[in-house]
C-alpha cells in the first residue's frame, strides 16, 4: 500500500513573487490565505502559472460562492431573485477587505485534507491510484520546458532552464507541472486494453484555448479580478464542485457534459496519471486520455478569445471556438477579439466581467487593466510536443469599459486593421514588385515582405501600446486621438521603406514580363506611398516634404 506523502494544503509547492521581488515556495492554503502578501504567481513557465491560476480560481469561487467576507457561511444558490445583486455587493466586500477571510478557506479546504496527497493509497491528488494502463513516461516528459528534438533516432531533450539531473524532480516541482500536465499536455494516444472509450481527447484543456486574464498588483486582486462569479449572462452558476469534491474516474477518454459551475470546469481532469517515485523524488509518469468535451459554443468558458468557424466543411451553420494564441500575433492584434465581438459573435467572458464591475461603478474609470494573453504553441501539427510559449500583455483604460469607450472601441479596432492595410497590404504589394530585383522568385518577394512588415510591426509595437493604453474616454478628443495614432503609423510605415532602400541603394530597374514595362524602385516607392495616403487620407506631409 502506497503511503501518504506530501499533502499541497500543508507542504510548499506553488512558486509566488513576494512583495521584496524574492522567489518563495507556498503551500495550497497559504497562496489563497495570504494571497495579498504576493505580487504573482512565479512558477516555470507561464503557461504553468495560468494553469496554477486556474486551481486557485477554483479554490476562491468555491469560498465566494459559501461564505461571505466575513467568513460566515451564507451560500449563494441562484434560487433567489436577489442572488445577483448579492453577488455584487459580497465581491465588492471581499475587494474592499482585500484578503480571503481564513477561516472560511480552511473550512473549505480542509474537509477535504485526504484529497489533496500528492501520493495515497487510495485518492492521490489529481491523479489515479495504481494506474494499469496507458504510456510511461520518462520525467522530462512532465517539463513543458522541455523541448524534443525531431531525431526520431535520439529523441534528445532540450531544458529552457536551469534545473537539476532529468533523472528526477521534487515533489514540489512534480505537483506544479502535475497541474499544468493537466491543463496543457499533448495529444496522447488511445490504449486499446483501457477500459472506456478510445475517443481523442486532444491537448488539455487550456491547450485548446486562446487564453485571457486581467493582472492585478497582488495575487489577492488578480483572483478577485478574474473570478467571474456570475455567466456572462448575468445568471447565477451552480453550487461549486471542484475535482477534489469529486468521485475520481479512472476510464480512458470521458466525454462529459459542460460544467454548470467554474471551480469544476476548471479543474477538469484532462488526463489521468500517476506520478511515479524514488527515494524522496519523482522519477516519471504513466497517462492516459481523461475527461473532454467539445469547446464549440462553450460560452460558460470566461477565460479565452473567440472565433467564427463552421461546424464542419459542408455546413451552413456557423460556430463559434477558441481563438488560439499564435507567437507571431502581437496582442494588440487581437484587440478587435477582445473587445469589439460583442455585435458580431462574443467578447471573453473575463471582460464582460469587468463591463460589469464598471457598470455597477465598483470598478475606478482611473484603472488600468493590463490584459495577459498566454498559450502554449505546440511543436508540430499534431500536437505531440510541446514548442514556443506566448506570453504577451495590453493595457488600457477601465473607462474604455463604459458605454462612452464602446464608441472609441470602434475606432481602435478601424485603427488595428489600418495597420494590417498596410502590413498585408501596401508593403506585400511593394515587396512583390522589387523583391525579384534582389533575390528572384517568390522566395525573394517573401524574404522582403516578411523583412519589411517585421520592421514596421518593430517600430509600432511599443508605440501602439502606449498610445491605446493613454487613451481616456472621458478626457480626450476622440478625432484627434485617432490622428494621433495615424500620423505615427504612416510615419513608421514610410520610414521602413525609405530605409530598407536607402541601405541598398535600389535605384535600378526591372523588366516585368506581365506587361513588358520597365518598373524602378522610385517607381516602386511612389506607388507605396499612394497606397499609403489611401490607407491614412487625413496625414499632412511635412511643410517641404515630397508629397508623393
Amino acid at each position: 500500500m502506497q503511503e501518504k506523502e506530501f499533502n499541497l494544503l500543508e507542504e510548499p509547492w506553488i512558486k509566488v513573487s513576494t512583495i521584496s521581488m524574492e522567489q518563495k515556495e507556498v503551500s495550497l492554503l497559504d497562496a489563497v490565505l495570504h494571497a495579498h502578501e504576493y505580487t504573482d504567481l512565479a512558477g516555470e513557465m507561464p503557461v504553468q502559472d495560468a494553469a496554477l491560476l486556474r486551481l486557485l480560481l477554483a479554490a476562491a469561487q468555491t469560498v465566494f460562492y459559501r461564505y461571505d467576507e466575513n467568513g460566515e457561511k451564507e451560500e449563494i444558490s441562484g434560487e433567489n431573485d436577489s442572488d445577483e445583486d448579492t453577488v455584487m455587493e459580497r465581491w465588492e466586500n471581499y475587494w474592499n477587505r482585500g484578503k480571503f477571510p481564513e477561516a472560511a478557506v480552511k473550512q473549505c479546504l480542509e474537509a477535504y485534507r485526504n484529497k489533496f496527497w500528492l501520493f495515497h493509497s487510495e485518492t492521490p491528488f489529481y491523479q489515479v491510484n495504481d494506474l494499469q494502463y496507458g504510456t510511461d513516461y520518462g520525467v522530462e516528459c512532465l517539463l513543458g520546458n522541455m523541448k524534443e528534438s525531431n531525431n526520431k533516432a535520439t529523441k534528445h531533450h532540450f531544458s529552457m532552464a536551469e534545473g537539476e539531473k532529468l533523472e528526477r524532480i521534487s515533489y514540489a516541482e512534480a505537483a506544479r507541472w502535475l497541474i499544468f500536465l493537466n491543463a496543457y499536455g499533448v495529444n496522447i494516444k488511445a490504449d486499446k486494453n483501457a477500459p472506456g472509450t478510445k475517443q481523442p481527447v486532444g491537448t488539455g484543456r487550456l491547450g485548446q484555448l486562446g487564453f485571457v486574464m486581467v493582472n492585478g498588483d497582488n495575487l489577492f486582486r488578480i483572483l478577485m479580478l478574474n473570478l467571474c462569479p456570475l455567466k456572462s449572462g448575468g445568471n447565477i452558476w451552480k453550487m461549486p464542485k471542484p475535482v477534489w469534491e469529486q468521485e475520481a474516474h479512472v476510464e480512458q477518454g470521458r466525454e462529459i457534459a459542460p460544467p454548470d459551475n467554474l471551480p469544476e470546469l476548471y479543474t477538469i481532469q484532462s488526463r489521468r496519471i500517476m506520478l511515479k517515485k524514488k527515494d524522496g523524488f519523482v522519477i516519471g509518469f504513466r497517462a492516459l486520455g481523461g475527461d473532454f468535451y467539445s469547446v464549440e459554443d462553450d460560452f460558460n468558458e470566461p477565460m479565452t478569445l473567440w472565433k467564427e468557424s463552421k461546424a464542419d466543411k459542408k455546413a451552413e451553420r456557423k460556430v463559434y471556438i477558441p481563438k488560439v494564441h499564435q507567437s507571431a500575433i502581437h496582442a494588440w492584434e487581437e484587440f478587435p477579439t477582445l473587445m469589439d465581438m460583442e455585435n458580431a459573435g462574443h467578447i471573453p467572458g473575463i471582460v464582460q466581467w469587468l463591463k460589469k464591475l464598471k457598470k455597477e461603478k465598483i470598478l475606478d474609470s482611473n484603472t488600468l487593466l493590463t490584459f495577459r494573453m498566454l498559450g502554449m504553441v505546440y511543436g508540430d501539427k499534431m500536437k505531440y510536443t510541446y514548442g514556443d510559449c506566448v506570453n504577451d500583455t495590453l493595457m488600457l483604460s477601465a473607462e474604455l469599459l463604459s458605454e462612452l469607450g464602446q464608441e472609441w472601441i470602434g475606432s481602435v479596432v478601424d485603427e488595428v486593421g489600418k495597420c494590417q492595410a498596410v502590413a498585408t497590404g501596401a508593403l506585400k504589394h511593394f515587396s512583390s514588385n522589387v523583391g525579384g530585383l534582389l533575390y528572384g522568385g517568390s522566395d525573394g518577394k517573401a524574404k522582403v515582405k516578411d523583412t519589411l512588415i517585421r520592421t514596421y510591426y518593430c517600430h509600432i509595437d511599443s508605440a501602439f501600446r502606449a498610445w491605446l493604453a493613454s487613451i481616456r474616454p472621458m478626457e480626450s478628443s476622440r478625432g484627434e486621438k485617432m490622428a494621433e495614432w495615424e500620423e505615427k503609423s504612416y510615419h513608421y510605415a514610410k520610414q521602413t521603406v525609405e530605409d530598407y532602400v536607402s541601405m541598398r541603394n535600389m535605384n535600378i530597374y526591372v523588366h516585368r514580363e506581365e506587361d513588358g514595362k520597365l518598373l524602378s524602385v522610385p517607381q516602386s516607392m511612389n506607388a507605396y506611398f499612394r497606397e499609403l495616403k489611401r490607407i491614412y487620407p487625413k496625414v499632412a506631409e511635412p511643410a517641404g516634404k515630397d508629397k508623393s
